[in-house]
């Protein structure tokens, strides 16, 4: 792939030495460039660039380079000039030592993260990563092995007040926290009405974590949750969030989980910034594989995740065809075979039988059921993300077919959700429950057309090859998945049965194994 280099290195270096070759790669338009020069227009430069970070480093001979980080644009380390944005020549670093991304976070602000693809790992602030993706905070030290230290830089929300590029970032004193054998960061992941997520530290480990903070609602004994929460931690797939450890403390549960570090699924389809990283029906195929699969192995044991929806699947790294997995389990049931009288999930993924629940107390429904019917939202949502650019969503889609439903959910994740938009919002969601007990799914013209199924061989759609029409066979598994009839909806062992599923199998199969199962081992 051609590259489009920002400066390179003009002075030569001797042979013996291991720094050979700086590559800095810029935006496709090279607008970056620019913010190098002192310029009071440097803000708009940054914003429009999509510059949100940026890795310097002391070369040996005293210069200093810096690797810029975009929304737009990932920056590769390692050894091999062909495919790495900045080449370190060095026996012990890896051809591809590690990835660098900048990822829209759920909150609405940036996460950097660093993915390890080396032998001999990477270290974070002096402790030893290997074969791990980890969030770079602001001033955290990045060391590859016996070679170059680079310092992270935020400047997405500090850019404002900096006038030169190369002017030393001044981060704030970090806030750390003991709990257990864990340190607790200041950096604030999540939050919400009685939970907040925390980046973590697990030294014993050597990994970054996420501390799930849960205060105890009022009649809720700790031991009442520490029981769910020990049967959520026998849970182990690749699919589905794991539990490493618990600790509790006064009227707190804390609850150390895997770290994800490309945000929720939410973001990656709403928020795509350019369009060669809209979502097509390959990657979608892709990915309903996976939530199937995890979702296989939860109701294999009797467990229903209840609250199935974008925002609760999380990329486990960056970039496209990503590893998904399902978390927030804060609703799952065991026994999901059985009926619940507790109606839990969002309105707007909620099967009919959940949503005539909610009016009438003494009716159940089952939770199975529900989270196949949650998952053919997402399919419809994701299934129309190229053609609509960030999704449509089957039922909620009244006002502005694109952004309405959006809006609406991006709302909901404030704290106090129900207090600030009480008026409007109880009308739209009255309506809302309104057509998923009466209506029928409408797979409009487009994208819905039936044309041969998007090609998962193909592995990474190129925005020149994607087409902007939907299979019938996805079709088929989206309406079968939204059947009103809960004894009739497709079952997760159904869905892995389908034409759009099996006719692929062997590919999605080696696919999944190469992208995920190294990160197993």
């Amino acid at each position: 792939m051609p590259k489009s280099l920002a400066t390179e290195r003009l002075s030569s270096v001797s042979n013996n030495k291991p720094y050979s070759k700086s590559v800095l790669e810029t935006c496709p338009d090279r607008s970056f460039i620019r913010a190098y020069q002192p310029s009071t227009k440097r803000q708009k430069l940054i914003h429009d660039a999509n510059i949100c970070a940026k890795l310097t480093t002391i070369r040996p001979d005293g210069g200093k380079d810096v690797i810029v980080l975009t929304l737009t644009k990932s920056a590769i380390i390692g050894r091999n000039p062909e495919l790495c944005t900045y080449v370190v020549n060095d026996c012990m670093v890896s051809g591809t030592h590690c990835k660098l991304h900048a990822v829209r976070s759920p909150s609405g602000g940036v996460i950097i993260s660093c993915e390890d693809k080396s032998r001999n790992g990477i270290t974070l602030n002096g402790q030893h990563i290997r074969k791990s993706s980890v969030i770079l905070m602001d001033g955290d030290i990045l060391q590859l092995p016996n070679s170059l230290a680079f310092t992270c830089h935020h400047l997405w929300k500090e850019h404002a007040a900096k006038l030169s590029f190369f002017e030393p970032s001044q981060p704030p004193e970090p806030v750390h926290k003991r709990i257990g054998r864990y340190v607790v960061t200041s950096q604030c992941l999540g939050t919400g009405s009685f939970a907040s997520v925390h980046l973590a530290l697990d030294p014993k480990n050597h990994r970054q974590v996420a501390c799930k903070s849960i205060r105890t609602k009022k009649g809720q004994e700790i031991p009442q949750v520490m029981k769910e929460v020990k049967i959520l931690m026998t849970l182990k797939h690749p699919n589905i969030n794991e539990i490493y450890d618990t600790e509790e403390h006064k009227k707190f549960v804390h609850i150390f989980l895997q770290l994800c570090t490309g945000g929720d699924l939410f973001t990656y389809i709403t928020q795509a910034t350019g369009s060669g990283s809209r979502i097509c029906e390959a990657e979608c195929k892709y990915i309903m594989y996976q939530l199937l699969q995890g979702l296989k192995y939860l109701h294999d044991k009797h467990i229903s995740h209840r609250d199935l929806k974008p925002e609760n699947i999380l990329l486990y790294c960056p970039g496209p065809y990503p590893r998904i997995v399902i978390a927030d389990f804060g609703l799952a049931r065991p026994n999901s075979y059985q009926e619940t009288l507790n109606v839990c999930g969002t309105i707007s993924y909620l099967p009919p039988e959940g949503i005539l629940a909610l009016d009438n107390k003494h009716l159940g429904y089952t939770g199975m059921p529900s989270d196949c019917w949650s998952s053919g939202v997402i399919l419809y949502i994701m299934l129309s993300a190229p053609i609509q650019r960030r999704g449509s969503h089957p039922f909620d889609n009244e006002v502005r077919p694109s952004s309405h439903w959006i809006s609406r959910i991006q709302d909901s994740r404030h704290p106090d959700y129900s207090q600030h938009f009480p008026a409007s919002y109880a009308r739209a969601d009255s309506r809302l429950k309104e057509k998923i007990i009466h209506g029928e799914v409408e797979f409009a013209k487009d994208p819905w057309s039936e044309l041969p199924d998007g090609s998962v061989s193909r592995f990474l759609c190129q925005s020149s090859h994607m087409t902007l029409w939907v299979s019938s066979s996805a079709k088929d598994l989206a309406d079968s998945l939204l059947f009103h009839d809960p004894q009739q909806r497709a079952t997760v062992y159904g869905a892995l049965k389908s034409e759009w599923i099996l006719n692929e199998l062997d590919d999605l199969q080696t696919l999944y194994q190469i992208r995920i199962a190294p990160n197993e081992a």
